[in-house]
């Protein structure tokens, strides 16, 4: 099931004279989170962990291509986008309940 939330950044980042903002973020896998956790480090604040997640899961950011977006990139977001990315991840994981909930699942 590819599930996928579309959002709009308050500032966007700035990349070689373009402000890019519209942005598409897909549902994390298990493999996303731990190569998030890897790239963070040990120790790393959640909010680090998340910009790594971030930059596997997000298919769009405005026009870039998809290897520009990298870990690297979000950290120069400003510190307000973290809430819109937050606030997407949390939307799909409503949509996946509904699509569970919708589906009959007995989780066997």
């Amino acid at each position: 099931m590819a599930l996928t939330e579309k959002g709009t950044l308050a500032f966007g980042v700035e990349v070689d004279g373009v402000v890019h903002k519209d942005f598409e973020l897909r549902l994390a896998t298990m493999a996303d989170w731990e190569d998030a956790l890897e790239a963070a480090g040990e120790g790393a604040c959640q909010a680090r962990v998340n910009r790594h997640a971030w930059a596997k899961t997000l298919v769009k950011l405005g026009a870039l291509p998809r290897e520009q977006i990298t870990a690297e990139l979000l950290g120069s977001l400003a510190a307000t986008e973290y809430g819109l990315l937050a606030a997407a991840e949390a939307s799909l994981r409503g949509k996946l309940a509904a699509a569970n909930a919708s589906s009959g699942s007995s989780g066997s």
